[in-house]
């Protein structure tokens, strides 16, 4: 079965490092946004998917009522398995104990809660909307309203973050009923506020030494409390790894709405344009339609899935492609394995751990 993916691209306030497609101050066009929704999902009707994740943006932005209507829009307009993961983001500022109740009663089962940091002055310096004691009543309320799978996302590199702090961050999730937390290093993209400042001096980042010590120990922190890395930034108990972001490291199809969603359906990859009003007004319209070739898939297949701690099967390579791992990318593997960045065991590849941290440097050399 495929994924669903559905874009809300609506925010209280965009933060300083953000580089993805969000508006603040749109929400006179929120009934209209969900109504090119519902119309989309109903153009693929009877589509079989088993993991749904509503991303943006923050979709707990929106009213409860219209988070509900889209609920119902996906499980009237798709045919959902029985045993679907239906993920919803969520920023603390944005949701509580009533909505919660209301959006499990609706058929999601899972929250990814973006709590970035629990300390103040970090959370201030990179335009967040919400405290630190926003986000630990927020796990509180979602779980007291019956949520079992929880997810925390949590940020490194951020400006005024120590190693401790970020290690204590790690701490405070995994003492609450958090299930899955996610570990990412801030990216700076050009031309956000946050970038700016930096450009300009008024803030500063850790250096890259103290950033990659940041990683080893909020890894080392998360193993030891019980939660098992299966990617390079994500961390789950057992039985609770995002099945809806494994479609994408295990390149499977997934279909997605909205504004700037981009899908992979039916052998082609494709997506909405940005604008809000040009998506309301033809939700159907779709860009930037490519076929992959067989060397793109083969290095899309091997980029992404070693991402996963698990790896890339060679033999599942060879069933997918008709050519071995070795045939194509011998030289590459061979460069990497030698330095003692990637290791063949049993059939698969992935990197090893010291691999993990020059994974982008890697990666670059299979496309």
């Amino acid at each position: 079965m495929r994924g669903l993916y559905v874009h809300i691209p609506f925010c209280l306030k965009k933060c300083g490092y953000c580089d993805f497609v969000s508006y603040s101050g749109a929400f006179g066009l929120e009934d209209d946004y969900v109504n090119a929704l519902l119309s989309e999902f109903a153009s693929f009707r009877g589509e079989k998917v088993d993991t749904v994740y509503f991303g943006g943006g923050t979709p707990t932005s929106l009213k409860t009522e219209n988070l509900t209507r889209l609920l119902d829009g996906v499980f009237s307009s798709f045919h959902v398995a029985q045993d679907a993961e239906v993920t919803i983001e969520c920023n603390p500022k944005t949701a509580d104990f009533s909505k919660f109740r209301a959006l499990l009663s609706h058929g999601a089962n899972r929250l990814s809660i973006g709590v970035q940091t629990f300390d103040e002055q970090c959370l201030k310096a990179i335009g967040r909307v919400h405290a630190a004691d926003d986000a630990k009543r927020c796990i509180q309320d979602a779980a007291r309203a019956g949520f079992l799978n929880l997810s925390a996302d949590l940020m490194f590199g951020l400006p005024g973050q120590s190693v401790a702090s970020a290690v204590e961050s790690i701490e405070i999730a995994a003492a609450m009923p958090v299930r899955h937390i996610s570990c990412y290093g801030l990216i700076l993209e050009e031309h956000t506020p946050l970038w700016e400042q930096v450009q300009a001096g008024t803030v500063s980042l850790p250096e890259e030494d103290t950033e990659f010590l940041m990683y080893c120990e909020m890894k080392n922190a998360l193993n030891s409390r019980g939660f098992h890395q299966y990617e390079i930034s994500n961390f789950a108990k057992d039985g609770f790894s995002s099945r809806h972001n494994l479609k994408y490291w295990n390149c499977e199809e997934y279909i997605g709405c909205g504004a700037a969603a981009h899908s992979y359906f039916e052998g082609a990859r494709f997506c909405h344009g940005s604008n809000l009003l040009d998506y309301i007004q033809n939700p159907a319209a779709r860009e930037d339609v490519t076929v992959l070739d067989k060397e793109e898939q083969m290095s899309e297949f091997l980029i992404l899935g070693l991402r996963k701690t698990a790896g890339v099967s060679e033999t599942e390579f060879f069933a997918r492609f008709g050519v071995s791992m070795n045939e194509r990318y011998n030289n590459v593997i061979e460069k990497f394995t030698k330095a003692g960045l990637l290791v063949r065991d049993g059939g698969v590849l992935r990197f090893s751990e010291q691999g993990v941290y020059v994974s982008n440097t890697v990666l670059c050399e299979f496309v």
